[in-house]
């Protein structure tokens, strides 16, 4: 035995010593290297990870599963990337609140990374300068527009449109197609005060359409972002969603030229004015670090994170809200009764009008905390190593809050299975606190940029249906308010209502 092994030692003094010092090295490494306390999760398959466990179930079910065996902090492999999975609002506020300026970040994914220009806008961003000036610009520009009568103005704008539509249907139908037209009016009357009558509108179809193809091809993900060596010959599949983001991508940068060809800094129509006078303004002052931040590639990401967001996000809520008054009509009555004391028929609503509708505030948070529609959000990365809940969790790693978890949570709510509204009403009928569990927005440095947008838009929108339409099921329809979707949407699927006129 000896022997053989003296045959097969290399004779070379030279190769002797990298043989030796490849063997020493790889010893050192095993003893030194940083031993990790990692949480505890289900057990991959090599290359594909838990990919079989989670590709083509509801993700989020899948996870809360999962969590009542692991616990509320674990792991997951997606593919050959390991992911942490936070499930309970003790350890979500540990990350998001106390420790946020450590889990500030996002993961650096195929598909983000591409879509999003290398990360120019402001969702998939890195934690820096470049998104901290941009994500305060753009913030503040929200903020006057819903303090100004230009959202309740669009919103009247839009329900007026869309509820005009509506009473043309004479039997049962979709109404997610006329929700989509609501919304996206919304957004792209925020954006370049531009408005669509129909859905066979251009504005429509190159917006909502683009959109509508990009989730079905997304679905509950792209392999590419799983295995890496796909990235050097995308699927179909792929290449078809960057075709619809090039064509959204490119209607962006015709309105921002056409306005930048029109502006008046005395007149500013739209958000797109108030981003490119930003610009202008960074320009004449020779700010160069603030024009590396707000170039045009930024800005027409910017604006397509908005859309893309905005929309489907609203108009999903919306969708669940009118099956759940369609499922629960004793609740229909009551924010109808609500309404008709405050929303007149010529449904000119108002931000201010929201105080004056708690319990149809409420009914929302309660669709909101039951279906959330990006259940396990947006994905965090950690930027160093850091802690939660007690195991370690290495600089890099992609994080989820599983917001279907925390709103479900027996010790959190009673009866969380039960469609209950009252449960965010004080004693006195208000909107009481926030409950710690509900976050549907998330929270900390990554919250939803457009929270202050999408609240009141949801509440007025809904609040104006309610006050033209009494709605119902398709006689004969069937639906338990289950998801109807796979992937990271959470979706009511397909149905169709009845609508009464009350006006």
């Amino acid at each position: 035995m000896f022997e053989c092994l003296t045959q097969l030692w290399p004779q070379s003094v030279v190769t002797q010593a990298l043989v030796v010092g490849s063997v020493v090295g790889l010893i050192a490494y095993n003893l030194f290297k940083k031993r990790y306390n990692l949480p505890p999760g289900p057990k991959g398959w090599p290359i594909i990870g838990n990919l079989r466990e989670i590709r083509g179930v509801l993700l989020f079910r899948q996870l809360r599963a999962f969590s009542r065996k692991y616990g509320p902090v674990m792991k997951i492999k997606i593919g050959t990337r390991t992911a942490v999975i936070l499930s309970r609002i003790d350890v979500v506020t540990e990350a998001l609140i106390t420790k946020q300026a450590d889990f500030a970040g996002r993961p650096d994914i195929f598909s983000a990374e591409t879509i999003s220009d290398g990360r120019k806008g402001i969702f998939q961003a890195s934690y820096g300068p470049t998104w901290k000036t941009h994500r305060k610009i753009t913030s503040k520009a929200l903020r006057l527009y819903v303090m100004g009568e230009s959202l309740s103005r669009k919103v009247s704008q839009s329900l007026s449109i869309t509820t005009n539509l509506m009473k043309k249907e004479e039997g049962p139908f979709d109404p997610f197609p006329y929700l989509s037209l609501a919304v996206s009016n919304l957004i792209t009357g925020m954006l370049f005060n531009k408005i669509s009558q129909t859905t066979e509108s251009e504005n429509y179809k190159t917006y909502v359409g683009n959109l509508d193809v990009m989730f079905k091809d997304a679905g509950d993900g792209f392999l590419e972002d799983a295995i890496p060596f796909l990235q050097l010959c995308p699927t179909p599949r792929f290449r078809r969603v960057l075709r619809n983001v090039a064509t959204m991508k490119d209607a962006i940068r015709t309105e921002i030229t056409g306005h930048k060809e029109t502006l008046n800094k005395d007149e500013i129509r739209d958000f797109t004015d108030a981003l490119i006078l930003a610009q202008k303004e960074a320009e004449e002052e020779g700010d160069s670090t603030l024009m590396s931040h707000m170039t045009n590639t930024h800005i027409v990401q910017t604006f397509f994170d908005l859309v893309f967001a905005g929309t489907d996000t609203t108009r999903n809520t919306l969708h669940w809200a009118l099956l759940a008054m369609a499922l629960h009509p004793d609740i229909q009555k009551k924010v109808q009764e609500e309404v008709d004391s405050v929303i007149g028929p010529d449904l000119n609503v108002h931000v201010s009008d929201r105080g004056k509708l708690p319990y149809t505030d409420a009914v929302i948070h309660e669709v909101m905390r039951m279906r959330s529609v990006v259940p396990v959000g947006v994905p965090h990365a950690t930027l160093c190593d850091t802690t939660v809940g007690g195991y370690d969790v290495p600089k890099g790693t992609m994080v989820f809050i599983n917001h279907d978890a925390l709103h479900f949570d027996p010790d959190q709510w009673e009866d969380a299975n039960t469609f209950k509204p009252e449960r965010f009403l004080d004693a006195d009928g208000k909107m009481g606190p926030k409950p710690d569990s509900w976050l549907p927005f998330s929270a900390g440095r990554r919250v939803c940029l457009g929270e202050t947008v999408a609240k009141p838009e949801i509440h007025l929108f809904f609040a104006g249906i309610l006050r033209v339409f009494s709605i119902s099921l398709a006689p004969g329809t069937q639906n338990n308010f289950e998801p109807q979707s796979h992937g990271l949407i959470n979706s009511a699927g397909h149905y169709k209502i009845v609508v009464k006129s009350r006006i």
